[in-house]
């Protein structure tokens, strides 16, 4: 794809993604400062610190693009390049906010020398800030072939960036999506894990007190401890909607007690 061509998607996207998001308006509600004052929307209440905010169009140049690959070491992908150039906006991780104040917010947040140096470009972090949101630039220059993967930051300080190698990086990332433009499309159409994990989260809780009859977080805990097989076999549908592994469905059982 050229970069028009990215830039006419993340456009396409961002609109689409903020219309959705602002059709409850608390989605793009947030306490702005006068910094970000081209970003309040018209009819914000100055007075208040909680404002709605707008999509600006991003007047980001050469040479700040120049400066942010020369910071992070490593030439930006066309289509990530577009994804920072088409608008300032304030979307939370994620997306990762890219505010007029402070262009690259989301991106410098989740930068890491070491995964740049093993070949993976990080650009945001994941919704519960456990994991850095990474492009594998293994098979660039074809964007559409370089995945998304996340990697859990802790981990990171396991390691001596003199010693580790590409191997001990790969073998700890997790893959999350095929590129850039898959990635968003499933967090714009609710197919993003964060989103898949919240609505079977509501499911299992669903399923848990109607089909098992489980009142409370003390019924639940007791009865799973005597009875395993037998709750997971009426969650199998559940599990089967939402594409789910075993793994996945432990660990949402693990924390769903807390959301009775």
């Amino acid at each position: 794809m050229t970069y028009a061509e990215c830039a006419d998607y993340m456009k396409n996207f961002f609109e689409q993604y903020y219309d959705k998001l602002s059709r409850d308006e608390i989605g793009v509600m947030l306490p702005l400062e006068e910094s970000d004052r081209e970003m309040w929307s018209e009819d914000a209440d100055p007075n208040e610190e909680w404002k709605k905010w707008k999509l600006v169009p991003a007047a980001i140049d050469e040479q700040q693009l120049t400066e942010l690959e020369d910071g992070i070491g490593v030439k930006l992908p066309l289509s990530l390049r577009a994804f920072l150039t088409v608008y300032h906006h304030l979307f939370e991780d994620p997306i990762g906010r890219n505010p007029v104040s402070e262009p690259f917010e989301g991106l410098w947040n989740a930068w890491n020398p070491l995964l740049v140096k093993h070949g993976y470009l990080p650009f945001v972090w994941n919704e519960g800030g456990y994991y850095i949101r990474c492009i594998n630039l293994e098979k660039m220059p074809d964007e559409e072939q370089c995945g998304i993967y996340q990697i859990d930051h802790e981990i990171l300080f396991d390691f001596d960036e003199d010693t580790v190698k590409k191997q001990d990086i790969d073998e700890n990332m997790e893959f999350v999506s095929q590129n850039l433009f898959t990635y968003l499309d499933e967090i714009l159409h609710d197919r993003d894990r964060e989103s898949v994990a919240k609505h079977a989260k509501a499911a299992i809780l669903d399923t848990l007190k109607g089909a098992c009859g489980i009142t409370d977080r003390d019924d639940f805990t007791t009865r799973y401890d005597e009875d395993p097989e037998s709750i997971r076999r009426k969650l199998r549908p559940v599990q089967e909607q939402y594409e789910l592994s075993d793994d996945d469905m432990e660990s949402l059982l693990d924390v769903i007690q807390y959301y009775f």
